[in-house]
């Protein structure tokens, strides 16, 4: 270390402007050079730049911040000591520093104030366990922070805690309702805060029986919001370039579609369903992401489709989650109920209508 900077020359004879400089240099020099230090040298210059920050101005502490926070390796006790520091020195480590674990940001998190909480919510990646502690002791601006950043992920309850907090707050209504990876218990609890204060609204507008209806059309809503998020994840129009190539060579049969949910592909077996049943894409993929499965079993018995095609559908995409065992093998069960007349007349209305299978 004394290699390095003379400490005792530096207490005894350098002015604030003078230790100042000393640091930015120690810093800009480790920034330069740091994917060529050895484990050994980046121990020495940690412990200076340690060393070095209780001698310095705040101005100077966040410059070096500024240079270590994109670093890989940058010093971690450096790095950890600047984000315990005010705000304008913390906020590029704490916002950057792929130095700082999630420990370390749970601890500042549970330590530092609001305006460190929302430097770490808009970090890159968040972790469950980061997120719980800003949703726990942040203010707004942090949570509108947090659920605006597709990079954070939340555990299901720190979701709950939001959508009670949105009741109040439009704005993290609508940043909760962009995320493509809400529960669906929390997309139900969603709708549910949004459409108490429609109620609240009609209510005070003398208008009971509409606020009722609106309490009726939560339910259907939240599986439509649920819906529209499972599907924001699968690039159909790619799979639609891709099918349209393939059915040039072979056309389009249950074997084809079989093939494809067995391959797990679902945005293609989907494609080829609907090509398979001669109904629009949009219809199709939504029979194929519901909770509830009976207009998908419909259109297969219409199809004389088996249930081996039927079951290796209820095992793919959103299926495999959506649906638990119990469910899967209820869908199951009525598909072999389902009666194949019936089943075609019911395609049948539906296609004179042009209306989707009833809900």
């Amino acid at each position: 270390m004394s290699e390095l900077v003379d400490f005792e020359r530096v207490e005894s004879t350098h002015s604030q402007e003078e230790r100042n400089q000393l640091m930015a240099h120690v810093a800009q020099l480790y920034a330069m050079s740091s994917d060529r230090i050895n484990p050994e040298l980046l121990s020495v210059y940690d412990s200076v730049l340690v060393r070095l920050a209780d001698l310095v101005e705040e101005e100077a502490l966040a410059f070096v911040s500024e240079k270590l926070a994109p670093l890989t390796n940058a010093p971690r006790s450096m790095v950890r000591k600047l984000a315990s520091e005010p705000i304008d020195v913390a906020r590029p480590v704490l916002e950057q520093s792929p130095v700082l674990s999630d420990s370390d940001l749970v601890e500042i998190a549970g330590e530092t104030g609001v305006s460190h909480l929302e430097a770490i919510a808009g970090r890159e990646s968040v972790a469950p366990i980061v997120s719980a502690v800003l949703v726990e002791r942040g203010d707004e601006p942090v949570k509108l922070r947090l659920a605006k950043n597709k990079g954070a992920e939340l555990f299901e309850s720190s979701y709950i805690k939001l959508v009670q907090d949105a009741s109040r707050n439009e704005d993290l209504q609508a940043s909760l309702a962009e995320r493509e990876d809400l529960p669906v218990t929390v997309v139900r609890a969603l709708v549910d805060v949004a459409s108490v204060n429609v109620r609240r609204k009609l209510l005070r507008h003398g208008k009971p029986e509409v606020a009722r209806r609106v309490g009726e059309a939560a339910g259907l809503a939240a599986e439509r919001l649920s819906n529209e998020q499972w599907l924001s994840r699968y690039d159909f129009e790619a799979a639609y370039r891709s099918v349209s190539l393939a059915v040039k060579k072979q056309p389009v049969n249950e074997a084809s579609v079989f093939a494809m949910a067995r391959a797990g592909r679902f945005a293609e077996a989907v494609v080829m369903f609907a090509l398979c049943a001669a109904v629009p894409l949009e219809d199709a993929k939504h029979w194929c992401v519901r909770s509830d499965c009976k207009p998908f079993l419909i259109m297969c018995k219409a199809l004389g489709f088996s249930e081996e095609t039927v079951l290796a559908f209820l095992q793919l995409g959103p299926w495999l989650r959506r649906l638990d065992r119990d469910a899967r093998e209820r869908a199951m069960f009525d598909y072999g109920t389902i009666d194949v007349s019936v089943a075609r007349e019911i395609v049948s209305q539906w296609r004179s209508n042009r209306k989707p299978v009833a809900a």
